[in-house]
């Protein structure tokens, strides 16, 4: 997809950090990735931001760093409304349990939010989140996956190598 636009799941920053891509160690995944944030191809929804800022480690430093960066706000009311659409789906769905609801409705969750933003700004959702093959109503699940609501909503979602291979990581390098 041309000019495909990312909103990144806060787990597509930390795992690598942690896991397999430290700063100290591979500048230039982070060059890569700070490159499209500011040239607007990832876009940052404002409470993915904040739950990395309250790391307060490496990656909290490198993503408060980078100057040029414009975060999604989640209370602007299209994404609100598109929210509210998913909490309700959540609630009405035979899939889920009332947990799955309760968990995606609590104060600090920021699935929903971003799959909200994503519809709103049409974004592909980016997360190492894998979905639950097993769903079905007759043993409904207390927890929603976002490749799950994804995909009920019809927004693409994928992991970061596929971020990674659209943007052309491997030409970056060079």
């Amino acid at each position: 997809m041309p000019n495909e636009k990312f909103l990144i799941d806060a787990d597509t920053l930390i795992a690598p950090s942690r896991l397999f891509y430290p700063l100290d160690m591979f500048p230039d995944f982070w060059d890569f990735i700070e490159f499209n944030i500011a040239s607007k191809s990832i876009k940052i929804l404002d409470m993915v931001y904040d739950e990395i800022i309250d790391g307060k480690d490496l990656l909290s430093d490198w993503l408060s760093g980078i100057k040029s960066k414009e975060l999604v706000r989640h209370k602007d009311i299209g994404v609100i409304h598109c929210y509210s659409n998913i909490l309700n789906y959540i609630n009405d769905s035979p899939f889920y349990k009332i947990e799955a609801l309760n968990n995606w409705s609590a104060e600090n969750t920021a699935d929903a939010w971003l799959i909200a933003a994503a519809i709103v700004h049409s974004c592909t959702v980016i997360t190492f989140e894998k979905p639950n093959n097993g769903l079905n109503d007759r043993y409904p699940s207390k927890n929603a996956k976002i490749p799950d609501v994804c995909k009920e909503f019809d927004i693409k979602c994928e992991d970061l190598y596929y971020m990674m291979r659209h943007l052309d990581f491997r030409k970056a390098e060079k």
